[in-house]
């Protein structure tokens, strides 16, 4: 003990001793560290601070109690100043530490309601208190994602990762990472959840389809043929894994292989479009043409939002000169597709060549309407006017 403690040990004694109570230990509190003392035990105390070092004045912690005449266990607990308002439905403890679940609720709905800076600022002030690390800052991203700041979410997620590894950060995480268009950092993000233990089939299937078309978007093909198989091996059946198999080996040319994994698709589901507009496309490289129109017709007649099987039925329509499956289907399409000149241009032909004359002339002004430069719609109004006054 120090000279200033022994000193101030004595005279605290001394006063004190004319009242009821008896010191029990005065323990010196360093000036470099924190003034908000985590009282526990007096044990936990003496070993949490050194003596302390430098020059200047020191802050000291004094346990007192009352003078007992019985032979009780005196009670050693420390004393701190508590806040007016403290329990269990206040920002702090009867402790004098914060009340970091009524915080935590208290920040959610905040959040649920729309203010995401005000909880963002709650979550804050629980992260600095060093408790429930991990939720906080997988909570900052969600406000952060929900106030479209995605990079500041982000770096929440990975912090929160670093600190406390969960599931739900991971997902969102790969969530924000493909919203971000990094696939390749979000099929990474995959790979380390399905390290995760005891996850359940239905979710490693999930994770190993989801990471397959991260790698295929990321053109990393042997590794998202490796995802699909292991997807397969929990569910042979998964149609849309197979047909996803079958893009990656038609892409590569390996047409045999794409055409296996795209009709055992259809049989597991005969409705499955991606996989008969699949088919389409391996008959189109192969040059047969007739084929192919028959497929992307089936594949349109069940998902007609299908750019795909959309382009090629066009293109096999002018090549067969079969135009009517091609009209119906493009003029459904162009419904729901953003405004596109070309697609306009495409559609208002089929009808000419139908001998449309009216719904082909409606196309092509609204073309002009779009473009009014358009070369082959100014040309084809120009057909259309010949066509209709007989000359």
């Amino acid at each position: 003990m120090s000279d200033l403690t022994q000193s101030f040990h004595e005279a605290i004694t001394r006063q004190l001793n004319q009242s009821d109570f008896d010191v029990i230990g005065v323990i010196p509190i360093p000036a470099h560290n924190d003034r908000m003392v985590r009282l526990r035990t007096l044990q936990e105390i003496l070993e949490e601070f050194e003596d302390p070092k430098g020059q200047g004045t020191f802050d000291y912690l004094v346990q007192v109690k009352p003078r007992r005449q019985s032979n009780s266990v005196p009670d050693l607990s420390p004393k701190i100043e508590i806040p007016a308002e403290t329990g269990a439905g206040s920002i702090y403890l009867a402790n004098g530490k914060l009340n970091i679940p009524y915080l935590l609720r208290n920040a959610d709905l905040l959040f649920d309601a729309g203010d995401y800076p005000l909880a963002r600022n709650i979550y804050k002030t629980i992260l600095r208190s060093g408790e429930y690390t991990s939720q906080a800052l997988y909570r900052m991203g969600l406000c952060f994602e929900a106030e479209g700041k995605l990079e500041e979410a982000r770096l929440s997620y990975d912090e929160s990762i670093a600190y406390h590894p969960s599931l739900d950060t991971f997902q969102r995480l790969t969530t924000l990472l493909v919203r971000q268009n990094k696939d390749q950092q979000a099929a990474e993000v995959i790979e380390r959840t399905l390290n995760f233990k005891d996850l359940s089939s239905s979710l490693r299937f999930e994770l190993h389809k989801a990471c397959g078309n991260c790698w295929t978007r990321s053109q990393k093909a042997q590794d998202a043929e490796e995802h699909f198989k292991k997807a397969l091996e929990i569910d042979p059946t998964a149609d849309d894994v197979r047909a996803n198999l079958g893009v990656l080996y038609l892409q590569a040319n390996q047409m045999s292989e794409a055409k296996r994994h795209f009709r055992d698709a259809i049989a597991s589901n005969p409705r499955n479009h991606q996989a008969l507009s699949g088919l389409g496309s391996c008959s189109m490289a192969e040059g047969d043409k007739q084929t192919a129109h028959e497929y992307f017709v089936k594949a349109l007649d069940i998902e007609v939002n299908n750019p795909t099987a959309i382009f090629y039925l066009v293109k096999c329509a002018y090549e067969l000169k079969v135009y009517s499956s091609a009209a119906k289907f493009l003029q459904e399409y162009v419904q729901i597709a953003p405004i596109n000149a070309n697609l306009l241009y495409s559609l208002a032909g089929l009808q000419y060549h139908l001998g449309r004359m009216n719904e082909a002339k409606m196309t092509t002004q609204k073309i002009l309407e779009i473009q009014p430069q358009h070369p082959g719609a100014m040309d084809l109004l120009q057909m259309i006017e010949k066509y209709s006054s007989g000359i």
